[in-house]
């Protein structure tokens, strides 16, 4: 099965992220026009207008009608407290020194919160017992205080390719897509706030109870059959959710 290419716009957007982020793009410059954009990338505005926009909510970019578009500073741009979900591979945008850990942890049912997110008729995903990782999203090279606590499920059948990837990368759903014989469908967010358990307390050196806000994310393959599971812990104070509105084109 071969697997879906990125849309254009998206690998747009991940070329002008690279550039802006490796300091090609100076933040007292004017960043490059959309006529600009559209001739040196060979793409036709819609492309660049639908890149800019995923650049916007990650905050890399701001668009200002009458003063065009610049870069934000980097103080914005790697701020640990942000994080955006405009897209697969730019759903987590952590500070540059931010660091994930994870590990596996034997086999698990899925714990009863996470299993109501998969649907009725996947009765056998109910009842297997899917490959369990535990880890922590670090600020400071490892050596700072967690920004979050990770709990990760990869569905039974797609265990064996954890041999394969590397438990450190941030983009584990990618990497399954890579190994496996699969393509990334949808993927359903949660966020709610909730009090600490005893584990999650325990991995993020906080008090039982202290608030946070919890991270569900499951993602589907294209037959629409979640693969893996994450639920991520993030004290209250370490996490803010931020998204920028457009207003339609007419």
């Amino acid at each position: 099965m071969s697997k879906r290419q990125a849309p254009r716009y998206e690998q747009l957007a991940d070329e002008l992220r690279r550039a802006i982020r490796s300091g090609q793009f100076d933040t007292d410059a004017t960043f490059p026009t959309e006529n600009a954009l559209c001739e040196h990338y060979g793409v036709s505005r819609f492309t660049v207008r639908e890149a800019l926009r995923c650049l916007q909510n990650d905050r890399l970019i701001s668009r200002r009608r009458g003063s065009g578009t610049v870069v934000e500073p980097r103080s914005v741009r790697e701020s640990a407290r942000f994080q955006a979900f405009s897209s697969l591979d730019a759903s987590r945008q952590y500070a540059a020194d931010a660091r994930m850990t994870l590990a596996r942890d034997g086999e698990a049912a899925l714990p009863r919160s996470l299993a109501a997110f998969v649907e009725a008729q996947h009765t056998a995903l109910h009842k297997g017992k899917w490959a369990r990782l535990r880890g922590l999203l670090t600020q400071g090279g490892g050596d700072d205080h967690p920004v979050a606590a990770i709990e990760a499920y990869v569905r039974p059948d797609l265990a064996h390719l954890l041999e394969r990837v590397d438990l450190d990368s941030r983009a584990l759903f990618r990497q399954l897509e890579s190994h496996g014989d699969f393509t990334i469908g949808r993927v359903i967010q949660q966020i709610a706030s909730v009090p600490a358990s005893i584990a999650m307390a325990k991995a993020l050196g906080i008090p039982r109870r202290t608030p946070c806000l919890r991270i569900v994310r499951v993602y589907h393959d294209s037959d629409g059959v979640p693969f893996e599971i994450t639920n991520t812990h993030h004290p209250g104070e370490a996490f803010s959710y931020s998204m920028v509105i457009e207003p339609e084109q007419t």
